[in-house]
């Protein structure tokens, strides 16, 4: 594991934080644990015995209503209550009682108090309920009034003796009476504290008072105190709450909670966190190395694609999958590197297209030098024809040659205007501002009104257009736009044509397109020239020989034009001579 990588100083905070964790939660359960519970004990039976108090006091409880709060009370709590008058002597002790109603009809209460810590387990099995015949031997509290009995035996018919007399400590004479349940409050076994003993080894203790806590009980304050037993060494915690009544203490609610069990479980626990420490050394490292490798290997697995990513590489995707924050960034770090790499592309292709721009810009301002050098080229010849022609009309030539003068300056100015309407509409079209009007119509109709216009040209020649269709549907062009590449290509076609043949003119449909081809017989054309026909200015004699007419920029303009309509075009030798084609969408 490297030093310096971000593993080894996960895996070293997280174990470095456990074990100061560890160690904060071992110094407190050995040094600080006893006294924060028997604090927590003592502050939670403090506000407890308060509460009972208050409410006895107010409450007006009946005997059956304070048996029964008394219980809840000890259950609740696991200590040992009383209720005593202000000398000391015990009004009530804890509630587990059953009461009697004995052969001459009297109610009899019926203690448990002294069963219950010698012989509670024989109390338990006995299962007494109500309706059962019991016989007790034991004493009465009041031998007067009779209505209050504690027993040393208790016998159920068919159940085992409860408790003996030897172990209920009892020394008066002991009296025996017979009679049947009428009630019970018996202890659950995992609510009674075994320790019974120590409340009455508590009040045998704190009773008499001493003179400072009988004052401090009269002034109505609560008393609560650590006491051990002497006997034993038993400790537990002794709290006296006075009941006061009509501005004096009428009673004291007296309640002994031990704190044995905790000593003893808390020696025990020394020794079982020692052994739990080593246990725990070993999972913190293990638990520690495994968090820093859960958490690295991901983030690690990133780093690897963040350096490809570096290096302009983004083929890679990361794997890693979660709803947790790696996982987010595991996303977006996908996201990022899909968004460059469309970045870039799109920066390639705008840059492709920023080249291509450039050399269509270094094309243009070459096709403008040669086009304005071709443009004085052609406009040169025409304007000395008529300087000449113009200069022998001013020197009065004869009347015959005058004619034949305004003629030809006439012919060249024509030529001159035709070159430039040439010129203004190629221009037009380069600069991509004029778009097509589409509609559908006919492509045969069209063919055969410019033929008709250009009647006079094809009787010059004597030449024949012969239109052959093939299944002809309407296109979706530009009629005016189209009418133009049709005059110019048939123009051609009747200028290279051999005197007395025929131009051949196919409409068909090829696919979703319609095809149209104008075919002429006469000479070919170069195999090395076809491509350079569209060309402005540009004809096959090198010498540039005008006597085959036109301004050199009919066909440019058909490029153009059928460029505008997405038109697949070119030229082609045939057996017969040339062939130019063109389609266009239905």
């Amino acid at each position: 594991m490297n030093r310096r990588g971000v593993a080894f100083k996960l895996f070293a905070i997280t174990a470095l934080f456990f074990f100061l964790f560890y160690a904060v939660v071992l110094i407190g359960q050995l040094f600080f644990f006893d006294k924060f519970y028997q604090y927590q004990k003592t502050a939670a039976l403090e506000k407890k015995l308060q509460a009972f108090g208050q409410k006895y006091a107010q409450g007006r409880w009946d005997d059956d209503r304070i048996s029964r709060e008394m219980a809840l009370f000890i259950s609740q709590n696991k200590a040992q209550l009383a209720i005593l008058n202000p000398e000391g002597k015990i009004k009530y002790d804890n509630s587990f009682r059953v009461v009697i109603q004995d052969d001459s009809g009297r109610t009899v209460r019926i203690s448990l108090s002294f069963l219950i810590n010698s012989g509670l387990k024989e109390l338990l099995q006995a299962n007494l309920s109500i309706g059962d015949r019991i016989e007790v031997l034991g004493v009465y509290d009041n031998p007067d009034t009779k209505d209050f009995f504690f027993p040393g035996v208790i016998q159920k018919a068919g159940a085992k003796e409860i408790g003996s007399i030897t172990s209920s400590g009892i020394a008066e004479p002991m009296e025996r009476l017979g009679g049947v349940i009428t009630d019970a409050l018996l202890p659950h076994p995992n609510q009674w504290n075994l320790r019974q003993g120590l409340l009455f080894l508590a009040l045998d203790e704190w009773f008499p008072l001493s003179p400072a806590k009988e004052a401090e009980l009269q002034s109505g304050k609560r008393i609560t105190e650590e006491w051990t037993e002497t006997i034993s060494g038993t400790r537990g915690l002794v709290s006296i709450q006075p009941v006061v009544a009509g501005g004096k203490v009428s009673e004291l609610v007296f309640v002994v909670a031990s704190l044995q069990q905790i000593s003893e479980a808390y020696d025990a626990l020394r020794l079982f966190y020692l052994y739990l420490a080593v246990g725990g050394i070993a999972l913190i490292v293990l638990l520690s190395l495994l968090f820093s490798k859960l958490v690295t290997k991901p983030l690690l697995s990133l780093n690897k694609i963040a350096l490809r990513m570096a290096k302009l590489d983004f083929s890679v995707k990361s794997q890693v999958k979660g709803s947790d924050e790696i996982g987010s960034l595991s996303d977006s770090l996908n996201s990022l590197s899909e968004t460059l790499d469309n970045t870039l592309r799109e920066l390639y292709e705008a840059n492709e297209r920023l080249k291509t721009d450039m050399e269509h810009k270094l094309r243009m301002e070459q096709m403008q030098k040669e086009f304005i050098s071709n443009a004085s080229h052609e406009l040169k010849t025409p304007l000395s024809i008529v300087r000449g022609f113009v200069e022998g009309v001013k020197d009065d030539v004869s009347e015959g040659k005058r004619e034949r003068y305004l003629e030809v300056i006439l012919d060249e100015t024509e030529k001159m205007e035709n070159l430039v309407k040439d010129m203004l509409e190629l221009t037009k079209l380069e600069s991509q501002k004029t778009k097509p009007k589409k509609l559908r119509y006919s492509l045969s109709e069209q063919m055969e009104d410019i033929a008709d216009k250009l009647s006079h040209h094809l009787s010059e020649k004597e030449l024949q257009v012969v239109t052959v269709t093939s299944d002809e549907q309407p296109v979706h062009a530009d009629p005016v736009k189209i009418e133009q590449v049709l005059f110019n290509l048939l123009m051609n076609a009747i200028r290279h044509a051999s005197a007395g043949t025929e131009i051949t003119v196919r409409i068909e449909k090829d696919g979703e397109r319609i095809r149209l081809s104008i075919e002429n017989e006469g000479e070919k054309l170069p195999e090395d020239q076809l491509d350079r026909v569209w060309e402005r200015f540009y004809r096959v004699e090198r010498s540039r020989n005008r006597k085959t007419g036109g301004t050199g920029l009919g066909l440019a303009i058909v490029k153009y034009i059928l460029d505008m309509h997405d038109s697949r075009y070119g030229v082609m030798n045939t057996e017969r001579g040339v062939c130019f084609y063109f389609d266009l969408e239905l």
